[in-house]
């Protein structure tokens, strides 16, 4: 049945693909609390607004196709919300950012619905997380608990679906269906252990997961679909070959386990969609590569056969920039300021290990790794002078940047490089993503430039490795 929906809007959605560049307005009005500006992510670089003279915030977008935006607020409290913006849209929110908001203008059934879409998730995945509590779930029971919380966002798509556009129901669609599969296909490598094995982890139900999607040229257009069809969908279609094979417990070496997925995306994926998800899939490798070399070839081999000459200059301009932080290479130079406006450059740590830490005060991932994963890093070198924590914030504004090192009491060395990862050296570290973590050894090299997360417990022995290195 959801193969026969999906292939029913096929052709609705061709039409909406592709128009002509338009300007969307949205106009906000916040009740409740008055915040001196909102900030906005996913238009580019995270952006922030202050409100006019009759306290509203007047935000425009320039947008070739359906824009999905989140904005928000971190005090007095933190609060947010999603927005899905058509081209042309003429959007005015009346919200108190939690249970208030109403909408009006050009694009306000949309803009509801996809509100109420996230509600409702958001609202039974709480209820079920606190239903779980402790207990650990099955592979099956999890598969069907996630699956079953994403077709929530489909069901109640579909229930308005005679109130909203054709072009958001059908853009929603796709991307809620790829949403819903997304954790499940997922799910099964979390539950490998040294005594149990990955095939061991597989129901039998998740083979009926890719009955979900289809791989058609004509959704590649909605990003959340080519994501998905990059990242995901190729390691679904990897478990099921090795099934096939019966070699799902084999262990491949990363570049085999790369080529084995690329070698499958060629054989399955139409023209169109092959070349998007191959480059996605071989840029993307040679971005967090520690390994350049092994890399190497994929890179070659696609540029010869798919590659664009844009996509070429991409993929080799990339490789540089990793090639110049590789392993053995001398960091870029800098001069920042602490919390105390003095001057602060890695030259001062000579002779010692830094661990960098790029963050930023709006990153839930950065602060989480903060309260939880830092405290306990630092304890394992607390007495050892030869280890340095040193977080660089690429926060857009000052204030935000110092009162999250207060609220979350963030021991370490502090610097601030203002602009997101536009910022001097978000640019020089080629800083794509945060949280990011960087080693430089005691030689002042590049120890490691894609090194893991503080909670995890390879970190420790990493910075030890780096001890120890000459």
């Amino acid at each position: 049945m959801k193969k026969i929906i999906m292939m029913s809007i096929l052709c609705l959605y061709v039409g909406i693909v592709f128009g002509q560049k338009g300007e969307t307005k949205v106009t906000i009005e916040i009740t409740a609390t008055r915040p001196d500006s909102i900030w906005v992510a996913g238009y580019g670089d995270v952006f922030f607004a202050k409100p006019s003279k009759d306290n509203k915030y007047v935000l425009h977008f320039k947008h070739e196709k359906p824009l999905k935006v989140r904005m928000g607020f971190d005090k007095p409290e933190k609060r947010s919300m999603n927005l899905y913006l058509e081209q042309g849209d003429q959007l005015n929110i009346v919200t108190d950012f939690d249970k208030n908001t109403s909408f009006s203008g050009k694009g306000a059934e949309n803009a509801r619905v996809f509100q109420e879409c996230t509600r409702v998730y958001a609202s039974a995945y709480e209820k079920k997380r606190m239903e779980i509590g402790d207990k650990i779930l099955s592979p099956a029971d999890a598969i069907k608990t996630y699956y079953d919380l994403g077709q929530l966002k489909l069901n109640t798509l579909e229930a308005s679906r005679q109130k909203v556009s054709a072009t958001f129901y059908n853009d929603c669609f796709i991307s809620f269906s790829c949403e819903k599969l997304g954790l499940p296909i997922l799910l099964p490598k979390y539950y490998v252990t040294p005594e149990k094995k990955f095939s061991e982890c597989i129901p039998d139900s998740y083979w009926d997961l890719g009955k979900d999607i289809r791989i058609d040229d004509q959704f590649s257009t909605n990003p959340d679909y080519m994501g998905f069809m990059t990242n995901i969908f190729p390691v679904f279609l990897s478990n099921k070959e090795k099934f096939k094979q019966g070699t799902l417990d084999k262990i491949l070496s990363p570049e085999a386990e790369l080529n084995f997925k690329i070698a499958l995306v060629e054989k399955l994926y139409p023209e169109k969609l092959k070349r998007a998800a191959l480059f996605g899939i071989v840029n993307t490798a040679v971005v967090s590569s520690k390994e350049l070399s092994l890399i190497k070839p994929l890179m070659d081999d696609y540029i010869a056969k798919y590659a664009t000459e844009a996509q070429a200059k991409e993929l080799r301009a990339n490789y540089l920039k990793v090639d110049k932080l590789s392993a053995g290479k001398t960091p870029p130079p800098f001069i920042l300021k602490d919390l105390d406006g003095k001057d602060v450059t890695l030259k001062d740590f000579a002779g010692k290990v830094i661990y960098m830490d790029f963050w930023a005060s709006w990153c839930s991932p950065c602060r989480y790794e903060m309260k939880n994963g830092s405290p306990k890093l630092h304890a394992k070198f607390k007495d050892n002078k030869d280890v340095v924590f040193l977080y660089i914030s690429i926060d857009s504004k000052e204030e935000p940047w110092k009162k999250a090192i207060a609220d979350d009491k963030i021991e370490g060395i502090h610097l601030l490089s203002l602009g997101g990862t536009n910022s001097p050296v978000g640019k020089a570290f080629n800083i794509t993503g945060i949280p990011h973590y960087v080693i430089i050894g005691r030689d002042g090299k590049i120890f490691d430039n894609n090194a893991s997360r503080p909670s995890e417990d390879k970190t420790v022995g990493r910075i030890n490795e780096a001890l120890g290195a000459k």
